[in-house]
């Protein structure tokens, strides 16, 4: 059963434009739907709607997490096994090869890495689709506050 939104959903389209796949569609100030057909149950509406409007699909309400906490994937690379379905897994894009960076701390060119980590929505489908369990999903450090003195 793929997400969806009920009643109190306040229209403020932050699941709409989080979603990777455009599955949910409403106007602004209007309750909005998800298109079972087109969900892929990442759970990006839930962890962004602050209405908390949203049913996962087990029909439990989604819990609101704020994005600097979300989930982000991490390699062991000594597990790695460099065939890249994570990439493919990954419906943001978010995941790329090393060879498109300068390689850094021992990270090989063939070895996929998070590239961009701000459109990261932390589903885990790449932790999940990974067949030597070299990827784990762990919260993000926080970032460092500055303390004038």
């Amino acid at each position: 059963m793929p997400f969806s939104i009920i009643e109190t959903c306040t229209g403020c389209t932050a699941c709409a434009r989080k979603c990777p796949v455009n599955a949910i569609r409403g106007e602004r100030k209007q309750e909005h739907v998800i298109d079972p057909s087109l969900c892929i149950e990442c759970g990006a509406c839930g962890r962004i709607c602050p209405s908390q409007a949203v049913l996962d699909a087990k029909g439990q309400l989604a819990e609101r997490i704020p994005p600097a906490r979300w989930l982000k994937p991490v390699w062991k690379y000594s597990s790695c096994v460099e065939c890249c379905i994570c990439i493919t897994a990954c419906p943001t894009g978010s995941i790329n090869l090393a060879e498109h960076q300068v390689p850094k701390d021992g990270l090989k060119p063939s070895y996929p890495f998070l590239q961009t980590k701000e459109t990261c929505i932390g589903c885990g489908f790449c932790e999940e689709s990974c067949p030597a369990s070299a990827i784990s999903m762990k919260e993000p450090p926080p970032a460092a506050v500055l303390v004038a003195v």
